[in-house]
């Protein structure tokens, strides 16, 4: 998913409008337009601000993680860690460890 489509979602669920936003995170109205369009890309500084107004990780608001915040886990990393034990028990027990 693009920011900009993150954006908009992120927006609409706090039931906000861009103006709003735009006033929470310390941007021109206009500036924030450009961004939920896409027509241009916010700086880190911005993309921070942006995620703690929403209350979510940078990396989730990029669409590089799949949880809302690092200290949460998503089922893709619960599923990795059960498969990593299970290979780790597996290891051991062939080895007598």
């Amino acid at each position: 998913m693009e920011i900009s489509e993150s954006l908009k979602r992120f927006r609409q669920e706090q039931k906000l409008s861009q103006r709003q936003l735009a006033e929470k995170i310390g941007v021109p109205y206009q500036s924030y337009q450009t961004y939920e369009y896409g027509s241009s890309v916010p700086s880190a500084k911005v993309i921070v601000k942006i995620a703690c107004a929403f209350d979510v990780s940078a990396d989730y608001l990029l669409g590089l993680r799949d949880t809302p915040k690092p200290n949460e886990v998503g089922l893709d990393e619960v599923k990795k860690a059960r498969a990593l034990r299970e290979a780790l028990r597996k290891f051991m027990d062939e080895n007598d460890l």
